[in-house]
């Protein structure tokens, strides 16, 4: 008996990713979780942030709390404001601070590789490839709901919409 066969929509939409850049980096996030691209976002100071939380941006009628993606990485230095992502995985929403947004790539996952061992500590990574646009450039392909479940270890009281914690 055949199995069935996903719908090229839905293929697609897994295989296609957001690859934003932080310092010399590239991080792609699949489309299905990203909710939205922000240029030049502002970035509002909150009181006792914990560490890699630079703050909360206004999102659709709510804060989402703001996060630095040389933080969320181990990079040595933080990123830049120039973008930020706001992701969401399930009912969580986290704004990632980046240097860039760069391009929309298709990642298929047989051209996805393991993590190099010690490359990745808080498993916030799927694996690595090769970018479509320069084949010598690395990517790191994110998982999200790492990422997210990370911000949220860091701050339990996650973000705030209305003055409430959510």
């Amino acid at each position: 008996m055949n199995a069935p066969v996903a719908p090229a929509a839905l293929v697609a939409e897994h295989t296609l990713h957001i690859v934003v850049r932080v310092g010399d980096e590239r991080f792609a996030f699949p489309v299905s979780h990203v909710e939205e691209a922000l240029d030049a976002p502002v970035v509002e100071w909150v009181p006792v942030a914990p560490a890699g939380m630079l703050g909360q941006v206004p999102h659709r009628g709510r804060m989402v709390g703001a996060w630095d993606a040389g933080w969320a990485f181990r990079l040595a230095r933080p990123a830049g404001a120039g973008a930020a992502l706001v992701l969401r995985d399930g009912p969580r929403r986290v704004a990632l601070v980046v240097d860039d947004v760069t391009e929309m790539a298709r990642i298929e996952p047989a051209d996805v590789r393991p993590v190099p061992g010690g490359a990745d500590l808080d498993g916030v990574l799927a694996g690595v490839c090769f970018s479509s646009q320069n084949g010598s450039a690395l990517v790191n392909v994110v998982r999200v709901d790492a990422l997210a479940a990370l911000c949220l270890l860091v701050s339990p009281r996650g973000t705030f919409v209305d003055g409430m914690p959510r």
